[in-house]
């Protein structure tokens, strides 16, 4: 009976998964095919790994997603670099340190993600935000690629308190500097930014503005 109220959940898990990825498709791809894509492709595999059949180990679903990762973070460079009008040849070596950094980063996270998925004591139901959360952290780097490619604009960090407004936050809102400032600080990263009380976490609804007052890192 356990067994068989478990492969419902995971059903259940798998059918909301699909309709998650087909409800993001029709939202962005007009706004962002890369991101979709990224965030499609982590998908795919978490379905493929979730399925029980025995298609795919947890040892491949690794090196599958530290491969997607490692692909997205070259092409996430160069689509974001020449978007803004920059040629990926003229780039400087400190701009694509940023595709090794962020690829690293985030291949660091790949195991544990991976046994979580397949831990029988965690919540399924939350696989959903899981994965947005990847999504979300190639935007952060395909955004930061493209203020790199424009040199070194000004920078304002603004927007609601919202749920969460840690000290750092309510130090630097208002506050506005070169992107380098805010890099030397290492605050422009999203989703567990140590340099945040708040982590820079989802809840926060802060935002990096330009002197236009568009949300240039979200």
């Amino acid at each position: 009976m356990e067994i068989d109220t478990a492969l419902e959940h995971a059903e259940l898990v798998l059918l909301r998964v699909d309709r998650y990825l087909r409800r993001q498709h029709i939202e962005l791809a007009v706004s962002d095919t890369l991101i979709d894509g990224y965030r499609n492709d982590i998908g795919n595999l978490v379905q493929e790994l979730l399925r029980g059949s025995g298609r795919m180990s947890k040892a491949q679903f690794r090196r599958d997603m530290k491969g997607v990762i490692k692909d997205y973070a070259r092409e996430g460079f160069r689509t974001a670099w020449e978007e803004d009008g920059g040629d990926v040849s003229e780039a400087e070596a400190s701009d694509t340190e940023l595709i090794g950094e962020w690829q690293t980063e985030q291949q660091g996270y790949v195991d544990s993600f991976a046994d979580w998925l397949k831990d029988k004591t965690s919540d399924l139901d939350f696989v959903d935000s899981r994965i947005e959360l990847w999504a979300t952290s190639f935007q952060n780097f395909v955004e930061h690629v493209k203020l790199r490619a424009e040199g070194d604009p000004v920078l304002k960090l603004d927007g609601d308190d919202g749920r969460e407004s840690c000290d750092e936050c309510q130090e630097y809102k208002g506050q506005s500097h070169r992107l380098s400032w805010w890099e030397k600080r290492g605050l422009t990263k999203r989703n567990g930014n140590e340099n945040y009380g708040c982590g820079r976490w989802e809840p926060c609804q802060h935002h990096f503005y330009n002197l236009k007052g568009d949300v240039v890192i979200a």
